[in-house]
């Protein structure tokens, strides 16, 4: 399945459970906070440690991104059906 309609899939059974697009939106804050975190602590391990105890850091920060991507692109599916169900003034 593609990725864009495996998040369409995601954003109706979000729809379905009654979660709104802000909720995706926080969540795709927080998680674009904790990559920053992650990459920071990546400079850190990598001063303080060497190259080898990096990749842990720095698997979290590229995981913390893909997640911060999808919830992204959830709230923008569940944004359009909320505008499309919102009846014109």
């Amino acid at each position: 399945m593609p990725i864009m309609g495996w998040h369409d899939d995601l954003a109706k059974r979000a729809a379905a459970a009654g979660k709104t697009s802000e909720e995706f939106r926080s969540g795709a804050r927080q998680r674009a906070r904790m990559a920053g975190i992650w990459l920071v602590a990546t400079a850190i391990v990598w001063f303080a440690v060497g190259w080898p105890w990096v990749v842990i850091p720095a698997v979290l920060a590229v995981y913390s991104t893909a997640q911060r991507v999808s919830a992204t692109l959830i709230a923008m599916r569940l944004e359009e059906r909320e505008a499309a169900q919102t009846p014109p003034n």
